[in-house]
């Protein structure tokens, strides 16, 4: 496809106005949904949340929602359900079931959904639906929780063109951008595999490059320059720089178990076409380690401290151990 075709895909908010408001239904209010649920609710959405740490939801109460003691009870409760969960199982079983939210969502209902999970599975989701004569839509998100919070994360839709239509005002309440990727949503998520596989190995060369740099006598500080160069002065990638070049992790915008989630799902997602996915493997091996050396809270790129442990240089799991 064209750079000019690509650029095509990438919308702006649109913007619209719904002409009727319809009813919004959220489940899973963790640092992600619940940054993206407050943005909708913030646009007046007659809103019903779900989440199994109740304590998560109330805020959403407080500002004239309804907490729903169940994913059925939020789907017999709206016309559109957002779902931003942990991984495909936790996706699954709230779907299924006589609590689910297939149990509850009426025929031509919507389900979005916000998780990173695999092609595999969102199409699988899809046919699920369409068993119920409902509709799901894939739409991962790029971008951190205080992203989120802004409204600012860019959203890849995948289905039915149609209904991509209905859900773009509930979209841009938090969306910043938005790319339409095609009518299969499984295709959506893996462009977020792509996406995010991309940070991913940038932030192991780094991890690499800077341990090489300081032991060869070499300023950090040229190497972060050389980077700004080459990726611009802000981004994502440029932020992992600075925190892989400062070795400060303790803001986890992505924590480190989420890190370790992700890198064993790229695996599985690249296994599943027949293509090897050698950095994933590389990344999970030093995911584990510095999980099992006491960094799951710090920020996923301090997997770089098990780069610098390897070369023999200091590193933050030895602190990790010692609070433990």
């Amino acid at each position: 496809m064209p750079l000019f075709g690509i650029i095509n895909l990438i919308e702006r908010k649109t913007g619209g106005i719904m002409e009727k408001k319809l009813s919004i239904g959220f489940i899973g209010l963790g640092k992600m949904g619940a940054g993206m649920c407050a943005n909708i609710q913030r646009e007046n959405f007659s809103i019903t949340v779900y989440n199994r740490t109740r304590s998560k939801a109330e805020p959403f109460e407080k500002n004239g929602g309804v907490i729903a003691d169940s994913p059925r009870e939020v789907a017999e409760k709206s016309d559109i359900v957002l779902t931003s969960l942990m991984d495909d199982a936790s996706v699954l079983e709230m779907c299924a079931g006589e609590n689910g939210l297939l149990a509850g969502l009426k025929p031509g209902g919507i389900h979005i959904g916000l998780t990173t999970i695999l092609p595999a599975t969102a199409n699988r989701l899809a046919d699920l639906h369409k068993e119920k004569q409902c509709h799901y839509i894939a739409a991962p998100v790029l971008g951190r929780p205080d992203v989120a919070a802004a409204g600012s994360l860019i959203s890849i839709l995948g289905g039915d063109a149609n209904v991509i239509k209905t859900i773009r005002p509930i979209i841009d309440c938090y969306s910043e951008k938005t790319i339409s990727i095609s009518e299969t949503p499984g295709r959506a998520n893996a462009l977020k595999v792509c996406v995010n596989y991309i940070i991913m190995t940038q932030i192991v060369m780094f991890g690499e490059i800077f341990t090489f740099a300081e032991k060869s006598s070499l300023d950090r500080e040229i190497i972060y320059k050389f980077a700004q160069m080459i990726f611009g002065e802000s981004g994502p990638i440029i932020e992992y720089v600075k925190k892989i070049k400062n070795r400060a992790f303790d803001d986890a915008g992505f924590a480190l178990t989420g890190g370790l989630k992700d890198s064993l799902l790229f695996e599985k997602a690249f296994v599943d076409v027949g293509v090897k996915a050698g950095v994933a493997t590389l990344a999970k091996e030093n995911l584990m380690a510095a999980a099992v050396n006491g960094l799951c809270n710090k920020d996923w790129s301090a997997l770089t401290e098990m780069i610098r442990l390897s070369a023999g240089l200091d590193s933050q799991a030895e602190q990790g151990k010692h609070s433990h």
